[in-house]
């Protein structure tokens, strides 16, 4: 079972925050089969059918993502939420990023289910991790080679070895899903007035979609908040 704790400052800060995490193991990392690729092409085209560009910011759980980066002091019309920006591309006929049939899988749970995902090479994670805010002048590279110098308020996720994802900016290099994964920790990141079914539901909807095309087996899912350690 993963530990995670929270930092006693943001415990008090957003008391009501939550994240979920499950194991999953045994997983065959690779590109998108051509059963994939038309199953992806359905879903995206029954998202594209149900939301608009224009009706997005007034969607209820995109909201509550919104309205919390807005408290973090992030413009949330510049830099989105990871599970709206996912839906905006299919909105826009982008359709989801290709990068693996793993990745590409949670990634269609997320704009399914409008929760932001992560997910991690277990292989790599020293736990326990933590929840607190990033240390003024830390800096982080970001999947893709991006390198940011974080302020000292962003959110993150981190592990004995550092961050592993900075909740307004996304993911780290070091701990991504590769085809070398095994075993993958997926993590679903609230905010305050998210509850804890529509976490369980997009984990749940992720591992199944983890497991159809890329195989394992999941582990129990894991609740965390301040008021829980």
């Amino acid at each position: 079972m993963i530990s995670i704790s929270w930092n006693e400052v943001v415990a008090e800060k957003y008391p009501n925050l939550m994240i979920a995490c499950r194991v999953i193991r045994g997983v065959s990392v690779g590109p998108r089969t051509d059963e994939m690729d038309l199953f992806l092409k359905k879903k995206e085209e029954e998202l594209a059918s149900k939301y608009t560009l224009e009706g997005l910011k007034d969607v209820p759980l995109i909201r509550l993502y919104r309205n919390f980066f807005w408290r973090m002091g992030v413009d949330p019309t510049k830099k989105r939420p990871a599970s709206e920006a996912l839906l905006r591309r299919i909105l826009q006929g982008k359709g989801l990023p290709r990068i693996s049939n793993v990745v590409d899988a949670y990634n269609l749970a997320s704009a399914e289910t409008l929760i932001t995902l992560s997910a991690y090479d277990l292989a790599i994670i020293q736990p326990p991790l933590e929840v607190r805010f990033s240390r003024k002048g830390e800096v982080v590279e970001l999947i893709g080679r991006r390198k940011r110098t974080l302020s000292g308020r962003e959110l993150v996720l981190a592990d004995v070895n550092g961050i592993l994802c900075v909740y307004v900016h996304g993911d780290v290099e070091r701990s991504k899903v590769n085809e070398g994964t095994k075993d993958v920790l997926l993590v679903a990141y609230g905010a305050p007035g998210i509850t804890r079914e529509s976490l369980i539901k997009a984990l749940k909807k992720a591992t199944d979609y983890i497991e159809a095309f890329a195989g394992g087996r999941e582990e129990e899912i894991m609740l965390s908040s301040p008021t829980e350690r």
